[in-house]
């Protein structure tokens, strides 16, 4: 069966230089489930590790989501990073397969070409969907604000992880076992305020990306040729 939908693709960082490479795996399986959990309306097949510990894919519905997803799986396996290709274009899959291991198509050889780009030139992200002039546009918003959280302190990356989950800073407080003044701090140095307004419109934008089957359910949201 061949479907036109969105392929997501991530590859580890230096996964080379990892010493702990089972313990780092489970971590990635269990980003991967979180994942495939909180954004379950989202996904067609869910996302696995393909190679070892060196890529994960998944197939998307609609791209409403794709930056909360790279955005939680990079905050989970900080300090390690990756680097992701989102694509829009045909899969062929096996009847009634969901398991993305076995699937194949056009979709998956561009976004194995994005991924060997991005390592060319250090960045976290690139797609390829139906204009590459948004293409690049959102990119390059993507890209800044990976860039500049590359720039935090461990510190200011544990208090985002933590304030991103409760929404409180005196719960992060206790957490982490500091004072509030320094959770306050070490939000206001990382500029919480403006980039959460910036991520707020990038995720507007990737819930109405200009092309098809950007809306939908979790079994019939695709479309069928």
């Amino acid at each position: 069966m061949r479907r036109k939908l969105y392929v997501m693709a991530g590859d580890v960082v230096s996964s080379r230089s990892i010493t702990e490479r089972a313990a780092f795996r489970r971590q990635l399986e269990q980003v991967c489930r979180r994942v495939n959990k909180t954004f379950l309306e989202d996904m067609y097949a869910d996302f696995r590790i393909l190679k070892g510990i060196d890529e994960i894919e998944g197939v998307l519905l609609n791209a409403s989501n794709c930056y909360g997803i790279l955005d939680m799986i990079l905050t989970e396996i900080y300090p390690h990073s990756m680097r992701f290709a989102l694509v829009h274009d045909f899969i062929e899959t096996a009847e009634n397969s969901r398991d993305v291991s076995r699937m194949d198509g056009p979709a998956f050889h561009t976004a194995s070409d994005v991924l060997k780009s991005l390592k060319k030139t250090g960045l976290v992200f690139a797609m390829r969907t139906d204009d590459e002039l948004l293409d690049r546009a959102v990119a390059a918003d993507v890209n800044l604000m990976m860039l500049l959280k590359k720039s935090w302190s461990r510190r200011q990356h544990e208090v985002y992880s933590k304030y991103r989950e409760t929404g409180t800073q005196h719960e992060v407080a206790e957490t982490l076992g500091i004072t509030q003044q320094a959770v306050s701090g070490a939000l206001r140095r990382s500029m919480w305020k403006e980039i959460s307004g910036i991520e707020e419109d990038l995720q507007y934008v990737f819930r109405h990306l200009p092309v098809k089957n950007l809306a939908g359910s979790r079994e019939d949201s695709y479309e069928q040729y």
